[in-house]
């Protein structure tokens, strides 16, 4: 099993989350001196670090993986989709830009798993799949555009297994 980084673009994103909530949280500790606010807004703030820990987590050891068997796609914790390599075509890579309101989802004939609004592998599968998204049903896609750090590396190994 090889893995495929994909948290490079977000992984900045999290740490100025996660430093803005601490600086300023204890801007405001020393500013305020009502306490159920001041309460409110350190318990927030320790949510929020929670959150933060927890992406940066994801993104370090929940990487997009191919094996002989299978490619696994991974968006976060909150999405997790493993696709036969005998059901994939040759990867190429494709940098595009996405409008999309979700960081995963069915965009035309492709299913969309983007980094910040961008792709830069795509995928296409022998016949349509089917993907299940939950709250917008199942839908049939041709094709697979996600985000990898390195994406020559990232085709390399796909098509190593696909070819």
């Amino acid at each position: 099993m090889v893995e495929i980084p994909y948290g490079k673009r977000m992984k900045p994103r999290y740490v100025r989350f996660l430093i803005i909530t601490v600086v300023g949280v204890a801007l405001v500790a020393f500013a305020l001196d009502i306490p159920w606010l001041l309460i409110t807004l350190i318990v927030l703030g320790v949510l929020n670090t929670v959150v933060c820990v927890g992406a940066l987590y994801v993104l370090t050891k929940q990487p997009h993986t191919v094996s002989d068997d299978e490619l696994r796609l991974r968006q976060l914790g909150f999405f997790d989709w493993r696709i036969p390599t005998a059901d994939l075509g040759s990867a190429q890579i494709a940098e595009r830009t996405h409008k999309g309101q979700r960081s995963v989802e069915v965009i035309g004939d492709a299913l969309v798993i983007q980094s910040l609004t961008r792709t830069n592998v795509s995928v296409p599968f022998h016949e349509p799949q089917l993907v299940d998204l939950g709250k917008t049903g199942v839908r049939p896609v041709e094709r697979v555009e996600f985000w990898a750090d390195d994406p020559e590396h990232a085709v390399r190994e796909i098509n190593a297994r696909t070819t």
